[in-house]
């Protein structure tokens, strides 16, 4: 092995050492080995170091750590011995910096059982997410200390770490710095998951006086990252946080359960899922997730028990949520003091409930109206408006705490209406539009059959492809496929992955067979693909032809609108987005309707 490679990818470089047994017999040499490789198979999840073969440390076994660093290229050694006695069963780990033969960390971790086959999974995920936080650590020191450039890793870690600020300035830093990291390496899937949890960062108040923005360039940057590593939890981990907070809550359920599957052992990753469990409706797991982050990361910061408090109360188990926000500092969050007097209301604390609420109205009017007067009950009409419970009973819930409180909901702001009906109908030779008292004929575009799928779907980003029309022959057995082309279709088949869990969900058959005929066309494209000799046929690259290919029609029809009738032109112009994504999201929500008698459109 080339010894530099690995550590100039920036990456910490792990060699796991084989697990030394003293004093245990039981602990044979299969199981020593299987420990060893589950422990190098669970760190290697994290895309955030570099993992030896456990073949490769076997055969260095016997060297110092210096030696080990010199031969495979590692940065670091982790070093285990399990140990026993009449107190159990016990595992002390140490991590070893090679080029400064420096102990960075060291801890002993009882081990629940005399079973190695119950204890294998604790041990493992123990020292994976210990070892995982440790590293994290280190590597933001060493950004913070550099007086060179530093690798991209280390920024990006900063840039993680400056975010859970909570300010603007630091989010606007970390953007920078992930900026910064593209425009060095364009590729860096973990910069491109940076930015987009920059713009969905939900400890910051900015994010909620520009949800519809932020959220479309979060969800941007986060397929970006997707494409070109759809291995990383954490860019799953943020779609699914997009798709929650815009009510897609089967697309979240789905991401979301990706994001645990691909790295189970990482504390932080667990508790911010958490957090989407409970939105959910499915509290119980969000318990789950909180209790095992705290069991890999015993040294956890405070946060995670204002996340745990939160569950729990959900869970309507109010003892525990009140144990664990006692335990919690004041989380940056808005509405955490909200939810702390709802909290308190039911469990009849109402003199801390009220306190808990003062500060609530306090948060609201510094962050939330920027010191503008607050109207009566807009701060609870906020609070059940900007947390996506997908459970009415659990909205009905928390409002009934602060109800008790004395807390009332306000009216919803007035919603402006347009004159007359908004319609848009497919006649006998063209189409016919109804806006403002207005009515107007166009001629056959394909470009209004595309806007009528946005207008169906306000506030939806639809992707590019799934408006270009195209039937299974588009990814025919004679088209090519390069590199570029097969990481279109893997995200095609991820989003209609997607489209058929929501299908499904809402029962609708027809949607669901169209979904599943289209992935089996690709299957079959892909199969073919790599059926001759391993060569790679040719195809187009299909996201970029279908994004020209829709905005160009899209933008024509909404020149032939404009031209016909200015007014709907302009509400069109102001409100249809176009690109990879293109969406219908109006300033004011209109009801468009597609149907009417025939004998109501003129001939």
């Amino acid at each position: 092995m080339n010894g530099t490679t690995p550590i100039q990818s920036g990456l910490p470089v792990i060699a796991v050492m084989p697990l030394v047994s003293r004093g245990d017999a039981w602990l044979s040499d299969p199981v020593l080995q299987g420990l060893h490789e589950d422990i190098c198979g669970a760190l290697s999840r994290f895309r955030s170091l570099a993992v030896i073969s456990p073949h490769s440390a076997l055969a260095v076994a016997g060297c110092d750590d210096g030696e080990v660093g010199r031969r495979l290229g590692a940065s670091h050694v982790l070093r285990g011995r399990i140990t026993g006695g009449d107190g159990g069963l016990h595992l002390t780990a140490s991590l070893v910096a090679t080029a400064q033969a420096q102990q960075l960390w060291s801890d002993q971790i009882e081990l629940p059982s005399d079973d190695p086959f119950a204890l294998r999974d604790e041990v493992v995920a123990r020292v994976a997410a210990s070892l995982h936080a440790r590293l994290d650590e280190v590597a933001r020191s060493e950004v913070r200390r550099s007086v060179a450039v530093p690798a991209h890793n280390g920024l990006v870690l900063h840039g993680l770490a400056l975010m859970r600020d909570g300010t603007r300035e630091a989010d606007d830093a970390a953007r920078a710095i992930f900026e910064d990291v593209l425009g060095r390496d364009p590729s860096n899937a973990r910069a491109h998951a940076g930015i987009a949890l920059s713009w969905f960062n939900e400890w910051s108040c900015q994010f909620w006086d520009r949800f519809d923005e932020n959220s479309r360039l979060a969800y941007h940057h986060a397929h970006r990252a997707l494409d070109l590593d759809d291995g990383d939890a954490m860019v799953h981990l943020v779609i699914a946080k997009v798709q929650l907070f815009r009510r897609a809550f089967e697309s979240a359920s789905w991401y979301l359960d990706r994001a645990v599957a691909l790295c189970p052992n990482d504390a932080d990753l667990l508790v911010q899922a958490a957090l989407c469990e409970i939105y959910l409706g499915r509290p119980e797991a969000g318990v789950a997730h909180v209790a095992r982050a705290m069991r890999l990361h015993p040294y956890h910061p405070n946060g995670y028990f204002g996340i745990a408090a939160l569950a729990h109360f959900l869970a309507r188990d109010l003892d525990t949520a009140l144990a664990m926000g006692a335990k919690a500092d004041r989380l940056p969050f808005v509405d955490a003091s909200g939810f702390s007097a709802s909290a308190l209301a039911h469990a009849d604390r109402l003199d801390e409930a009220r306190q808990a609420l003062a500060q609530f109205h306090a948060d609201f009017a510094e962050k939330i109206a920027f010191g503008a007067p607050v109207p009566p009950g807009e701060p609870i009409r906020w609070f059940l408006k900007v947390n996506p419970f997908r459970r009415p009973e659990d909205a009905a819930y928390v409002a009934a705490g602060l109800e008790r409180l004395g807390e009332t909901m306000a009216p919803a702001p007035m919603r402006i209406e347009v004159p007359g009906a908004a319609r848009l109908l497919r006649a006998q030779i063209g189409w016919v539009a109804d806006f403002a008292g207005q009515r107007v004929a166009f001629p056959d575009l394909k470009g209004l059959y595309d806007l009528r799928r946005l207008l169906e779907r306000p506030g939806e980003e639809v992707h590019c492809l799934d408006l270009a029309d195209r039937a299974e022959t588009t990814y025919g057995a004679d088209a090519a496929l390069d590199d570029r082309a097969r990481a279109d279709l893997k995200a095609r088949v991820r989003e209609l992955g997607e489209e058929l869990a929501e299908a499904e969900d809402m029962n609708d058959i027809g949607r669901a067979e169209r979904a599943r005929s289209e992935m089996d066309a690709i299957v079959d494209a892909l199969s073919s693909a790599l059926g001759l000799g391993g060569r790679g046929r040719r195809l187009g690259d299909l996201a970029e032809r279908a994004r020209t290919t829709v905005t160009w029609r899209l933008r024509y029809a909404l020149r032939k609108v404009e031209a016909a009738h200015p007014a709907l032109g302009r509400h069109l112009a102001a409100s249809v987005r176009t690109g990879v994504f293109c969406v219908y999201l109006p300033e004011t929500p209109i009801a468009w309707s597609f149907d009417e008698p025939a004998a109501a459109v003129p001939a």
